[in-house]
Formats: structure tokens, sequence, C-alpha cells
């Protein structure tokens, strides 16, 4: 079982300020404000990942753990459909930022507050990428291809399985529980499953594409 301690060197502001519900520029807040936010954001973040390769049947939807994982849902069958083995990952930042950001939110400090919980929220991201990334770099030393991650809750697969699901990446071992509504703990955390296979990549959609909430503001 891999362990991945990665290293965030900066975050993304553009990427932030869109998770604020922003205006890209930063003219909605102070640019102190910005870069206050990142670089607390960064001195609190707690990166940790996780992730490992199972077979996978497709004609079952089974990831091939111990115990094994048959999936629900059309979307992420279809999205695996090529693929006789997964990568099965999770990821953190810890929850030190996001006690940061809600102290501040406690004492009135919106602004803060508001940056705060954005730049874990893209630091989450990527972390998540970096794993990504190395994950593709490994299936590439077989001559294989990867699909972009799928997470629990996209398309119409449920979230109710993120318990059985991180049950079997293991994620407990680098801090992250699952409530009882299928919500990860420390909330700044991602669990994903990367497809792989012989074929060609597929590209990867816009990631709105792949979430059913068409009411979502990041729509626009």
């Amino acid at each position: 079982m891999p362990f991945y301690n990665g290293t965030l060197f900066e975050i993304d502001r553009k990427e932030m300020l869109r998770y604020a519900g922003m205006n890209p520029k930063g003219k909605n807040f102070p640019e102190e404000a910005i870069q206050s936010a990142i670089q607390e954001a960064l001195a609190l973040a707690e990166p940790k990942g996780i992730w490992q390769v199972i077979p996978y049947s497709p004609s079952e939807g089974k990831i091939e753990g111990n115990p094994p994982l048959v999936l629900s849902g059309n979307s992420i069958r279809h999205h695996l459909a090529n693929s006789w083995s997964t990568a099965v990952l999770a990821v953190t930042v810890g929850d030190e930022i996001e006690k940061a950001s809600d102290a501040a939110f406690k004492s009135g400090d919106y602004v803060r507050g508001l940056l705060l919980d954005a730049a874990a929220t893209t630091a989450t991201e990527h972390l998540a990428d970096q794993v990504d990334r190395l994950i593709q770099k490994e299936a590439a030393k077989d001559g294989q291809k990867t699909v972009w991650r799928f997470s629990p809750g996209y398309g119409d697969w449920p979230v109710t399985q993120q318990k059985d699901f991180c049950r079997l990446i293991e994620a407990d071992k680098i801090g992250i529980q699952v409530t009882d509504h299928s919500m990860l703990f420390p909330r700044k955390s991602v669990s994903a499953i990367i497809g792989i296979s012989q074929c060609s990549q597929r590209p990867a959609p816009a990631k709105c594409r792949t979430c059913s909430l068409l009411t979502c503001p990041f729509r626009r």
C-alpha cells in the first residue's frame, strides 16, 4: 500500500477564488487578504495520500479487493468499461486549515474564513492531482494508460458507497474517516478511482460534466 507524503509549495490563486465564488481577478477581496490566506493555508496543511492498484472485472463492475467491492451506478461502470485494473486513492490536507477557517467565521472575520476554506479545497485538489500524476507515471512503465479519476458521488455513483470504498483504500491509515452521512472527515479530503488499461487514454472532460447537480454555480 503506497503512501504519498505530498508537498504543497503553492496554491493556485485563480482556482482558489473560483472556489470562493468570487471574481478570479480577486477584485472582491484585498490582495493582502488573498495572499495571507494562501500563506496560512500552506503553513497549516498536512498533506497525505494513500493509493494502490487492484484488479478489476469490468463485466461484473467489481474491484477485486479484500473484501471485493461491486460498484453501483451506470456512470462508474461505463467509465471503467475498458479497465482491467484500477488505482484507488485517497488524499487529505488534514483539518487544521478547516479549524482556522471555522474560528475566523466564529469571530466574524468572514473574508478570512471564506478564503481559508477555498484555499484548503484548492490544496486538496492539487494533492489529488499529484497522486494522479504519480499513478499515470507508474502505469506508463508497463505501457498502460489511465482514465481520469472518478469519485463517489460523481454521476450516478452513489456517495453511500463512500464508506466501503474508503475501507478498501484503507484511508483510515492517513486519518480519513467516513461519517454516517457518507461524508469524508477531515472534510478537505478526496477519494477517487482511476481506471488502468491498454486502451488509449480518454481525454478528461470538464469536471462539471460528471456531476448531476445542474444548479451549481460552478457550471456558469
